[in-house]
């Protein structure tokens, strides 16, 4: 069995580094500062606030590509006053003219382009996606993202939660006894060194799936893991012989699937990776020489594995929860009081 220091030490080894995380901040500040004092802009700006992985604390470190430590990437929200009657390409293109502005004036920025949604923007230490939405009734109701690629007019406007994720994942969080957000890095690590031709599902959609097939209660590291990759395979074998996605509702819009753009073939080669590392998982359990059990973690996690070093064994602790109950994902909109991260 391995230690829990063996886990423990490779969710440090995983995560962002301080020099990721400080390259990362003066340019979203940056960016964010400079929207809201654009001559022209500003009219239309409210406020901005973080989302996306790197404001859930769920992003694992950047890969490296050819010797190179790819940017990180930072979702940044643009909250503005437009309305449901404004057209989303006018929107979309207000803040790419007023990021090209920035850009205009600083050498860091590379590359900015529209997207369906969005802004892409690349500078020399960080990539951001700027999002611009509205909030016609304030921030505690329901909130819009531009669509910018619509063909009708009822997909001008698409209902989102940014806020509501971020406070979704805190919630799993703490009722899990902060199980659950080692197990997503844990899982995004794993999807990573285990990728299928399409490279999906990604990002939100993993936390989603992790959301539905893990034990809350479970406080050790490798039957967490290794549980929640038996549970995959089980919740979703039905949906593999019927030949079909799973629909998957968004914890924040539960009208909305986070799995919506999800096509059948690149679920399968999803699952049909899991299930073959449940497998590997299997023969984990039953293991007793370490040097074999480690090759066993490195085909599932890849070579940072750590082996065993000289600390105390696991007794079982993740760590102390107080009495949880199972979590299920809400029948409303989860939405803070106050968005977290706002300037």
């Amino acid at each position: 069995m391995a230690t829990q220091q063996q886990f423990r030490d490779f969710l440090s080894d995983i995560e962002p580094s301080a020099t990721t995380k400080s390259d990362a901040s003066p340019r979203h500040t940056e960016l964010r500062d400079f929207l809201a004092a654009d001559a022209e802009f500003k009219e239309h700006h409210v406020q901005t606030f973080l989302s996306g992985s790197y404001k859930r604390d769920t992003a694992i470190r950047p890969r490296i590509l050819n010797g190179t430590v790819a940017r990180p990437d930072v979702d940044i929200i643009v909250v503005t006053d437009y309305t449901l009657e404004d057209d989303p390409k006018d929107v979309i293109d207000a803040v790419f003219e007023a990021v090209q502005r920035l850009k205009n004036k600083r050498t860091s920025y590379t590359v900015i382009r529209r997207q369906a949604r969005s802004i892409g923007v690349e500078t020399t230490t960080v990539d951001m996606d700027v999002v611009p939405i509205i909030a016609p009734e304030g921030m505690e109701e329901t909130l819009y993202i531009a669509n910018r690629k619509y063909e009708s007019t009822s997909e001008k406007w698409l209902v989102t939660n940014p806020p509501g994720h971020t406070a979704w994942t805190v919630e799993m969080n703490r009722n899990s006894g902060g199980r659950f957000k080692p197990l997503v890095k844990l899982m995004k690590w794993w999807r990573r060194e285990n990728p299928t031709i399409s490279k999906r599902p990604k990002g939100f959609v993993i936390e989603c799936i992790i959301a539905q097939c893990f034990n809350a209660e479970e406080a050790d590291y490798e039957r967490l893991f290794l549980g929640a990759l038996d549970a995959i395979v089980s919740k979703y074998e039905p949906y593999i012989t019927a030949r079909i996605p799973p629909q998957i509702a968004d914890p924040s819009v539960p009208e909305n699937y986070v799995t919506s753009g999800l096509t059948f073939d690149a679920f399968e080669g999803f699952y049909n990776k899991v299930k073959t590392h449940a497998e590997i998982g299997e023969k984990i359990r039953t293991e007793t020489d370490p040097d074999e059990e480690l090759k066993l973690w490195r085909k599932i996690f890849g070579d940072r594995f750590p082996a065993a070093g000289g600390s105390t064994k696991a007794d079982g602790l993740l760590q102390e929860a107080a009495s949880v109950s199972p979590f299920t994902f809400p029948d409303r909109p989860v939405v803070p009081k106050k968005p977290a991260g706002f300037a």
